[in-house]
């Protein structure tokens, strides 16, 4: 076995965590991280307890958490560009609008405790977001003192006081991030004092005042009363939108990385190392149940204990009270801490278990191998016959909807049966057509994986060697070699969840509304899913959510980003096609 992946690992083992709440929370958390696909939202998100103790886990990104990134800025007094810090947020207002799209409870999804260890700006310029569903739990650690000291700047007057996640909560939130992001400070936890905070707020190591335009949108997202903010982030990204791209601020996501580059240089090229180091480490050894701990009698301790591993409690990572969150490799669905050893244990001598899971994972190799040959064949052909299986399954939609009109037209009995007659004729030719082609099409799949078998089996499969007696192991010569297979070729589709590092938005086209839609006073959210090849061009769209559908609104969005130029995937250092959660909001009113 070998490390699966790596995840950010956020654990709540501090005094005043509400473990119960926590606990309590998890379904919800999963539930809406399947529910909540945005491209600057946290994904693979999980909330586990072990031993009574909560942890909230998320996929790994390269990056640092946003209070680590303050920290830094704060230890070397390298202040955050203003460009960059005006695109940090908006990243944070496109994933806080996405979720504005997701019901819960007949309510609008909102984040509730949007606080800088729940973020991570990524190596490549990108920000996510992670604790979606855990707000009114975590606002329950707000009676502890220390907790309270360190988070309440980040909540709302009004929030605090009633323990009650809104949307212009999360509004206050985003202006708070922003105040820290210009002034390289948080706000003070007592509310009494942000008000001259605020009003006398200076860029970071500078001797300047926060620009009149970012002050005043700032000002409004921390308004001590709730109807004086922005209603939703939906509204405050809109007037944000002014700022970054009305000419005054350059933000783009290469300057950001260059930033970050500049910030974490050395831990960047310590991390990929240990990563590297982690894929090849066998892991098998260390996944054996552990002997029972043996007990003694301990002079120095007059209730005893236990001879074994001690237990980690305070290095496990800083929580979430404290501003920080620590990385942990997943080894087959086990939380594993990072940490130091004296090395690895020597490898045993394979079992006769150990040798049938080789040999099954050999052939599951083989396997893909076929399946990844099969695509190269059938590419374009199944592209053409899908092609017109959807011309097929339009035809259909077509002649049902005359159906319809016929059954309600005040035509006489006998003319409606007999046109009815006539297109249910041309509804069940169509069929018959579409269902020729999908039989077709697989029967085509079905010979290419004969070929491709046949090919692989003239190749030599490596077969792991059955281990010799003891009395013949030096009579045993080494076997050659196994031919490696075939590895990831050049723009190969790749599913976003088995890439080694996701598409990343470097160019974005603003989205051209339809007069109508402008007009319409709708407001909402476009989610989409643009594929990515290994240039980096938006070669297929498709709508995964659409809060309207009319006014022209999703074909617009659509058609924006079909022009978006991204960082291609990779895989094994190989770029590769694959897909991108691409979230547009939009809030139209009427024109005065």
């Amino acid at each position: 076995k070998s490390l699966e992946g790596t995840v950010w690992l956020l654990i709540f083992d501090g005094s005043g965590m509400p473990a119960s709440e926590l606990a309590a929370a998890s379904s919800t958390v999963e539930q809406i991280s399947s529910l909540l696909k945005a491209g600057n939202v946290a994904t693979g998100v999980r909330l586990d307890v072990v031993d009574g103790t909560p942890a909230l886990s998320w996929d790994h990104l390269s990056g640092r958490p946003l209070a680590q990134v303050f920290a830094r800025v704060a230890e070397e007094g390298f202040p955050i560009p203003v460009d960059n810090a005006l695109l940090i947020l908006e990243k944070l207002s496109m994933a806080l609008s996405a979720a504005l799209a997701v019901d819960v409870g007949g309510s609008s999804l909102v984040h509730g405790f949007l606080h800088p260890a729940l973020v991570t700006v990524t190596n490549d310029g990108e920000a996510v977001v992670a604790g979606f569903g855990l707000g009114s739990a975590l606002l329950e650690s707000l009676d502890d003192s220390a907790v309270r000291e360190r988070c309440a700047p980040y909540i709302a007057p009004e929030v605090l006081a009633s323990r009650t996640p809104s949307r212009r909560g999360d509004v206050y939130s985003l202006g708070a991030i922003l105040f820290q992001l210009m002034a390289g400070q948080p706000l003070p936890a007592d509310e009494s004092q942000r008000a001259d905070a605020i009003s006398s707020a200076q860029l970071a190591y500078e001797d300047e005042p926060v620009p009149d335009d970012i002050m005043a949108v700032m000002s409004r997202c921390l308004a001590d009363r709730p109807e004086g903010r922005f209603s939703s982030v939906a509204d405050f990204k809109k007037e944000l939108d002014k700022l970054l791209y009305g000419g005054a601020y350059s933000p783009t996501t290469f300057n950001l990385a260059l930033f970050m580059d500049r910030l974490f240089r050395d831990d960047i090229e310590a991390e990929e190392k240990e990563r590297l180091h982690e894929r090849e480490l066998d892991v098998t050894p260390y996944l054996r149940p552990e002997p029972e701990p043996v007990v003694v009698a301990d002079e120095g301790n007059a209730a005893g204990g236990s001879v074994g591993q001690p237990k980690s409690g305070g290095n496990k990572g800083l929580l979430i009270g404290v501003g920080a969150v620590v990385l942990a490799a997943v080894v087959g669905g086990v939380f594993m801490m990072s940490g130091r050893s004296s090395g690895p244990p020597p490898k045993p001598t394979p079992t006769a278990e150990q040798l049938a899971a080789q040999k099954a994972a050999q052939q599951k190799q083989v396997e893909a191998l076929v399946q990844q040959q099969v695509a190269e064949l059938m590419k374009q052909r199944e592209d053409e016959i899908r092609k017109e299986l959807m011309n097929r399954q339009q035809e259909i939609d077509k002649l049902q909807k005359q159906l319809q009109k016929v059954q309600s037209s005040a035509k006489s009995q006998a003319q409606a049966k007999k046109e009815r007659e006539r297109i249910q004729k041309q509804i069940e030719a169509a069929k018959a057509a579409k269902k020729k082609q999908e039989e077709a099409l697989a029967a085509e799949r079905k010979k290419a994986e004969e070929k491709a078998r046949q090919a692989l089996a003239t190749k030599p499969t490596p077969v792991p060697p059955t281990p010799a007696p003891k009395a013949q192991q030096a009579e045993v010569k080494p076997t050659p070699a196994p031919t490696k297979p075939q590895g990831i070729q050049e723009n190969q589709f790749v599913p976003v969840t088995e890439v080694d590092t996701r598409p990343v938005i470097l160019r974005q086209e603003p989205v051209v509304w339809p007069r109508a839609a402008a007009r319409s006073r709708r407001h909402g959210v476009i989610i989409l899913s643009a594929t990515v090849n290994a240039r980096g061009q938006v070669t297929d769209v498709k709508i995964l959510r659409a809060d309207e559908k009319g006014f022209g609104i999703p074909e617009a969005a659509m058609a924006a980003a079909r022009k978006y130029i991204f960082k291609p995937a990779t895989k094994d250092g190989v770029k590769v096609k694959s897909t991108a959660t691409i979230a547009i909001p939009y809030v139209f009113k009427p024109q005065p």
